[in-house]
């Protein structure tokens, strides 16, 4: 009985290695009270667990005690600078790099119902971009800033989506100011240009 076990276990490890979900041993089932945490809200705790050189992302519903994988930490993998937890719900920013350079991703998961709400670029096209503000407001509303070639802007965007509507983009110019995004009463959006505050009912 228990070769069998064990050759079910290596069959599983096998199978999550195919679709390019590396299991460590001692990672397989990290605790909600595992790691050190980098959000949390009363319904929900982001963790990142480490393995030696390899950091991993996790979130955690603290009502269902239920865990959710959310990707490697770093190069192709999750920003941990741009986290956003609101409720049950994490709003976070994933790497694709490429010869291009990288682009990111910005996505959302309800931790309690243990489901993807929404995981959509973080700028149109294919320059090089990051997001340097990220807002998770109530029902899956999420805002974010994102610039272009981050070494040296050359723009920079304010973009917002409502559950289940399209991803709008709000504004575009360097005169964005990094850093100056803020989620008002009722979801009223705000953020900084030089003499002014642009405001999106």
């Amino acid at each position: 009985m228990r070769t069998r076990q064990l050759a079910l276990t290596s069959a599983a490890i096998a199978l999550l290695a195919s679709l390019g979900v590396w299991v460590s041993p001692a990672l397989a089932a990290p605790s909600c009270s595992s790691g050190s945490t980098l959000a949390i809200s009363k319904s929900a705790r982001v963790f990142q667990v480490r393995d030696g050189s390899i950091r991993r992302l996790y979130g955690c519903s603290t009502s269902t005690q239920k865990r959710s994988y959310l990707g490697r930490v770093g190069g192709e993998g999750v920003d941990t600078s741009v986290i956003a937890v609101t409720g049950p719900r994490v709003a976070y920013v994933r790497n694709s790099c490429g010869e291009g350079g990288c682009q990111q991703s910005v996505l959302i998961r309800d931790l309690k119902k243990r489901k993807n709400l929404l995981a959509a670029p973080a700028t149109p096209g294919d320059v090089e971009h990051k997001v340097t503000d990220l807002l998770l407001g109530r029902f899956g509303f999420v805002a974010w800033i994102a610039e272009e070639n981050p070494d040296a802007p050359t723009a920079r965007y304010v973009f917002a989506r409502k559950l289940g509507q399209p991803v709008d983009l709000l504004a575009s110019g360097l005169n964005i100011v990094r850093g100056s995004l803020a989620l008002g009463e009722s979801n009223r959006l705000y953020w900084l240009a030089p003499a002014a505050v642009l405001v999106i009912p």
